[in-house]
């Protein structure tokens, strides 16, 4: 039961997380790591990269990187390109495509395992 709960739960964060981008068009654009926010939690410390992003108006809006780490990675000063949905920069996130595939199916598989044992048909 448990199971069911944190894999359905996780899926909907996760989709919910991706809906703007999959719903719309997204622009790839060249972004520069400027510092990492640091947090700390049970003991460890945490990194999050702050990103300089250019917006549509020919400025630049800074944005946190929703991907924590326990080391500072991408290093400041390094440029690399992010995704966003258009017209929405402040969305903007490092791609990590495999990642992000790795928790689909790792929830889908918990999800359908689960209900699977539920049902008695697993």
């Amino acid at each position: 039961m448990i199971g069911l709960a944190v894999a359905s739960t996780g899926l909907a964060w996760l989709l919910r997380s991706d809906l703007p981008f999959i719903r719309g068009e997204t622009r790839h654009v060249p972004a520069q790591i400027v510092r990492h926010q640091i947090s700390r939690r049970g003991g460890a410390t945490l990194y999050s990269a702050i990103l300089l992003v250019p917006d549509e108006r020919g400025g630049f809006v800074e944005v946190r990187d929703p991907l924590t780490t326990p080391f500072p990675t991408p290093v400041i000063g390094e440029r690399l390109t992010v995704v966003h949905p258009a017209g929405f920069p402040s969305l903007a996130r490092i791609p990590y495509p495999w990642f992000r595939a790795g928790l689909y199916a790792l929830l889908g598989y918990t999800l359908v395992a689960t209900v699977l044992e539920l049902t008695g048909l697993g």
